[in-house]
């Protein structure tokens, strides 16, 4: 189930018990649509600056489903259309409400990609920023969600 003891998971929080099923069915799924390394500009960010001057975003998504039946008929409608997900998340992140945190950014985009595309049984979404203000140095700073349809 997942990767973390179980110790551990009777302790955590249901949610945090969720999440970590979620992505432990993700990771071990076989068949899944990754669109990587997608970048947006946008103001989302807990300083003024960064809600007012904008910073670009790199966002992951990790959509679980099955791909047999697209696979043997090689039609764009057994599949999840690739342009469409890319809009969505471009919706979410550079479009929709400015958000404090990253977080809520991830879980509004795998919100909506579950929300849009019913065959998808789960989805893990990383978003990144690499502009940190914080003194010192740190590459990027970003946030994994992964959320599963519920049963």
């Amino acid at each position: 189930m997942s990767m973390l003891p179980r110790a551990v998971l009777r302790r955590a929080p249901p949610l945090a018990r969720a999440s970590a099923h979620a992505y432990a069915s993700t990771s071990r799924v076989a068949d899944a649509i990754v669109l990587r390394d997608m970048e947006f500009f946008a103001k989302h960010g807990a300083l003024a600056p960064e809600r007012e001057l904008g910073q670009k975003f790199t966002v992951n998504v990790e959509l679980a489903l099955c791909l047999r039946r697209a696979g043997a008929s090689d039609a764009l409608e057994d599949t999840v259309d690739y342009a469409r997900a890319w809009a969505l998340v471009r919706d979410v992140v550079q479009r929709g409400p400015t958000r404090v945190t990253i977080e809520a950014v991830a879980e509004d985009v795998s919100r909506t990609l579950l929300e849009t595309f019913a065959d998808v049984r789960a989805c893990v979404v990383s978003v990144d920023k690499r502009e940190v203000a914080i003194e010192g140095h740190l590459g990027s700073l970003g946030v994994r969600v992964a959320r599963a349809r519920d049963a």
